[in-house]
């Protein structure tokens, strides 16, 4: 018996929660489904799942056994991934368009390197530009941007969240005091980049307000600079907080605020036919991004 197809078994029982669901998925008699476990079982020397007449649980074995295996299975899942890739031999340029910051020209970048290494005869042209991309007129093939829609005439993919708080140097909340509401930081310097509005929800309260201050630029990185040195209060993505964060440079303001998230888009030209580069590269960037947790801290 192919054990292969045991552990796949067994895999979906755990997945499904009952024999009679994973049958139904795997298109097997609930009968089959348990031999096979059991076969795995006894193959192993081991009791994977405990059983009752009505239920049945994973034994610490088997749950070892499962995470193990889901490891292995991945692991298998990008070999015959990164495979593909080698298989087919493409060339040409491919021109994107992203947003920057540690998103753009650290994770973007980071996963466009794996396609070049993977097929060197490839062109990529990474372009930083903050003016939005008409894709039915500029020479551009793929575009990474935020906001809660992707723009009219595209096909999009959703690839991500950022999430963002607020941010100030320990030394500036030390000199000016903290706010306890958002409305409180009409009376603070705030240190801004391209959003113009700032938006907060606790509970059933929201808050929209326009922050005033004297450092504005869409750099996160520049504002980021400027918090360190005590300009003022900055909306900043937990990308760009983690290190300063953990460092101590930079501490949270209004965390019991939740602040509005930013959708992350990969957007293409719709209607038109991509080039099979184009296209393997944005496979290749949605299956990357929805395995990035872009909203750790």
């Amino acid at each position: 018996m192919d054990r292969y197809t045991q552990i796949q078994t067994f895999l979906a029982v755990c997945d499904a929660g009952s024999f009679t669901a994973a049958a139904q998925t795997l298109g097997l008699s609930r009968s089959r489904v348990s031999q096979l476990v059991m076969q795995l079982e006894q193959r192993l020397g081991v009791t994977l799942l405990q059983r009752t007449t009505r239920s049945q649980h994973l034994t610490p074995e088997g749950d070892h056994f499962r995470r193990q295996c889901q490891a292995g299975l991945q692991q298998l899942d990008d070999a015959e991934h990164k495979l593909k890739l080698m298989a087919d031999r493409l060339s040409g340029p491919v021109r994107i368009n992203s947003v920057g910051g540690v998103l753009g020209e650290h994770y973007l970048a980071k996963v466009l390197t794996e396609i070049v290494d993977s097929h060197p005869d490839l062109e990529i042209r990474l372009d930083y530009s903050s003016q939005r991309v008409d894709l039915s007129r500029d020479p551009v093939d793929l575009v990474i941007r935020g906001g809660d829609d992707p723009g009219p005439g595209v096909e999009a993919e959703r690839i991500g969240r950022l999430e963002h708080r607020l941010c100030a140097s320990p030394q500036y909340l030390n000199r000016v005091g903290f706010p306890h509401h958002p409305d409180d930081l009409n009376r603070f310097n705030c240190v801004t980049g391209t959003p113009q509005v700032w938006r907060f929800r606790r509970g059933n309260d929201s808050v929209e307000l326009t922050p005033k201050g004297n450092w504005r630029s869409p750099s996160s990185q520049a504002q980021l600079l400027a918090v360190e040195q005590g300009l003022g209060i900055a909306r900043l993505s937990n990308l760009v907080l983690k290190e300063p964060m953990q460092a101590g440079r930079v501490v949270p303001v209004l965390s019991d605020w939740q602040i509005e998230n930013t959708t992350i888009w990969l957007v293409w030209a719709s209607r038109v036919e991509l080039p099979r580069r184009v296209q393997m590269v944005r496979d290749h960037l949605i299956r990357r991004f929805h395995s990035i947790d872009l909203g750790a801290l």
